[in-house]
Formats: C-alpha cells, structure tokens, sequence
C-alpha cells in the first residue's frame, strides 16, 4: 500500500542512495560545530552529532552488507533512518528539507525498504 500524503497516494518502492545522502548531508549540516561551543551546549551538540553519527553509520553498514547478512542488520538500520527522519524532521519548515527524503520506512511499499537489492 502507498503512503498518503497531503491527500494523495504517494507509491513508494525503496530508498535510494541518493535519499540516503540527501537526509544524511541535511541533518548533518544542522548539527552546530562544537568547537565555538562551551559548556552544555557544546555537549549538548556533541551528543546530537554523535547519535547521528551513530544512525549513519548504521545504515550506511545495512546497505553495504551482503544480502545473506542484512536480515541481521535490517532491524537496527530501520530503526535508525527513522530516528535520522525525526532529526530532519525538527528542520521539516527549513528551505533545504529533503521531503522527498525524510521518508520513514512504514511508508513504503516494500518489506525492507532500505535493502540495497530486492529480495527473489
């Protein structure tokens, strides 16, 4: 089934690379520099850049694992582009939000979204 959006069935099959990149570059560029920052701010912005960090690099690694192993990883990777789109989602009135994009995964048409291959 296909996500609605403003009123309108939206098909959607699997996230690209290039969605991946857009939501990965649009959070990271939101996320302040630490080093002008003192005190809980600047931990404050270094946990944020941390966890995104983390989400990254934990859908970056289920898309590049084989497909024998992404049922491992699947979970974990769902969970965190999610959690990127709720980041992204603080900025949703910026004029660089990435809407087509921030996208979570129970949006769209596919078992494993985020799978870089479409399962036989």
């Amino acid at each position: 089934m296909g996500a609605v959006t403003g009123g309108e069935r939206v098909e959607r099959i699997r996230i690209s690379e290039d969605q991946v990149g857009q939501l990965v570059r649009f959070v990271w560029a939101r996320i302040p520099d630490t080093a002008p920052l003192q005190g809980e701010a600047r931990r404050t912005a270094e946990a944020l850049r941390l966890a995104a960090l983390k989400q990254i690099a934990a859908v970056r690694f289920h898309r590049g694992a084989p497909p024998q192993r992404a049922a491992e990883t699947e979970l974990h990777a769902v969970a965190s582009w999610n959690l990127l789109v709720a980041l992204a989602q603080v900025w949703h009135d910026h004029p660089d939000f990435p809407a087509d994009a921030a996208i979570e995964t129970f949006e769209f048409d596919c078992e494993s979204p985020l799978s870089t291959t479409v399962p036989l």
